[in-house]
């Protein structure tokens, strides 16, 4: 490009001054003074506009090369712990899920830990909480119910009374009697509290 703007530069000098050499004999001197003077004024005037067009170029072109060091460059590309996960992705994460949906129960000389699909249902003794496992065995830890129901609300429990979490899948039948009682596969009663019965109709599908 600086070298076109050379030349046409070069080129228009070079017809000037042809120009004013034939008709440079046939003129006076007020003639020549005037068109010495048109002459500066118009190399001036392209010559003018010819550097602030090569200027405005070398500008762009560094500034293009060299970005300004307050830029910032951004990535409008999602995170990946962000990116929406594939239907295999989660079907990974069902089945984690499902294979480790183990908890740990601590006890005075050892820990032990079920499956959380092996669980009844717990209820509350005091400061205590009394597990039912499917196999008939019964197991008393020394928390809290409500520390185990926010335990096992992912994987499905629903806090039927105050002193009862229970597990859907075992749940029989809803009895209407005394306003809502859960009859659970092994033939118990669960009572179901006044402002727990629309969350426990919920979770067990109304």
């Amino acid at each position: 490009m600086k070298n076109k703007i050379i030349f046409g530069f070069a080129f228009i000098l070079t017809y000037g001054i042809q120009v004013a050499q034939a008709d440079f004999l046939n003129m006076g001197s007020a003639e020549i003074m005037m068109l010495l003077v048109a002459g500066l004024i118009f190399f001036g005037f392209f010559g003018g506009v010819f550097m602030l067009i090569y200027f405005l170029i070398k500008k762009n072109r560094n500034n293009s090369s060299n970005p300004a060091p307050n830029t910032v460059a951004i990535n409008f590309a999602p995170p990946l712990a962000y990116q929406n996960p594939t239907i295999e992705e989660k079907a990974d994460k069902k089945e984690t899920l499902k294979v480790n949906a183990r908890i740990a129960l601590p006890q005075q000389n050892e820990i032990r830990y079920v499956n959380t699909e092996e669980i009844i249902r717990c209820e509350a003794d005091n400061n205590y909480t009394n597990f039912f496992f499917s196999d008939g065995d019964q197991l008393l830890i020394s928390k809290s119910l409500k520390e185990y129901s926010d335990l096992l609300k992912p994987h499905g429990f629903v806090r039927a009374h105050q002193s009862h979490l229970v597990n859907p899948k075992f749940v029989k039948s809803w009895l209407k009697e005394d306003g809502g009682t859960l009859l659970m596969d092994s033939g118990e009663k669960i009572p179901v509290s006044k402002p727990n019965r629309e969350m426990v109709k919920e979770v067990l599908g109304k």
